[in-house]
């Protein structure tokens, strides 16, 4: 994001956010001036490390990919992705609903600045759009009842911070 854009209500764009650090190191640009430049500091301490965070975030997307396309692909049509984050780049809802259209997702997340984010990023996100609640308050409403007299994919997959 430019210094022109606005930080959503809530959202102090002067304070770091692992969330929206992890979506600079994906490239994305949901991002301030201060998730940049403590990336930066975690990019160039990974580098001279010999572990580059940008390869690990880049690698753990396309691991998250390849397995909710193969999970939608064979058949789940419900995914909860506990832990969500921010959304970003081929998210689980984007790369889900391509795959399977009827599928529905919910993501779940306890950090209040990565929801605020992220309703904000998922309104009108296709023709299912996704729930987003925090873990303490998350409860069935229309469109999110889960039925687990059905296969579904109940997802936490690490980040890197």
């Amino acid at each position: 994001m430019t210094p022109d854009e606005k930080a959503p209500p809530g959202v102090d764009p002067t304070i770091p956010s692992v969330a929206r650090m992890y979506d600079y190191y994906l490239g994305g640009k949901d991002n301030f001036a201060a998730d940049r430049e403590a990336a930066e500091k975690v990019i160039a301490i990974s580098v001279e490390v010999g572990n580059d965070v940008r390869v690990a975030a880049r690698r753990n997307r396309e691991f998250l990919g390849r397995a909710v396309r193969m999970l939608a692909e064979s058949g789940i049509r419900q995914f909860v992705d506990v832990g969500a984050g921010l959304p970003t780049q081929e998210n689980v809802h984007e790369v889900v609903l391509r795959a399977a259209p009827d599928a529905r997702v919910v993501y779940v997340d306890n950090d209040p600045i990565v929801l605020v984010h992220a309703r904000a990023l998922l309104a009108g996100a296709g023709p299912v759009p996704p729930g987003v609640a925090p873990v303490e308050e998350w409860r069935p409403g229309p469109g999110l009842e889960p039925d687990f007299t059905t296969p579904s994919y109940l997802g936490v997959v690490g980040r890197v911070p």
